[in-house]
């Protein structure tokens, strides 16, 4: 807790990957592989679809949308250049790779009808 924050303190995603590297660096922890595996792109993937419900309009089911159409809303988001409320914030907590991943899984997932 942050004395005198009403809310108790969370490290930030970018922190934690700097804390990340910093131990890999170190040899600390084994280097992670170039590629998000197929298992932690599903656990990336649900955190998405907590909001992106197919049920939706907004905002948008994210399931079979085109993967380079979809990387380039998220880049957009990561780097600026697209505005949004929460999804900038988001998109800065993954690194390119895992955008890259998401945008793969969520091209390849069936809509809902």
């Amino acid at each position: 807790m942050i004395p005198g924050h009403p809310l108790p303190h969370r490290p930030r995603p970018q922190r934690l990957a700097h804390v990340l590297a910093y131990a890999v660096a170190l040899g600390i922890v084994g280097a992670a592989p170039p590629r998000a595996e197929a298992q932690d792109v599903r656990a990336l993937a649900a955190t998405c679809a907590s909001c992106h419900q197919p049920a939706r309009r907004a905002p948008p089911p994210l399931a079979g949308q085109p993967r380079d159409e979809l990387l380039a809303k998220l880049r957009g988001f990561r780097n600026g250049t697209r505005s949004g409320t929460v999804m900038p914030q988001l998109a800065n907590g993954y690194t390119l790779a895992e955008l890259d991943a998401l945008a793969g899984y969520f091209a390849r997932q069936v809509p809902a009808r």
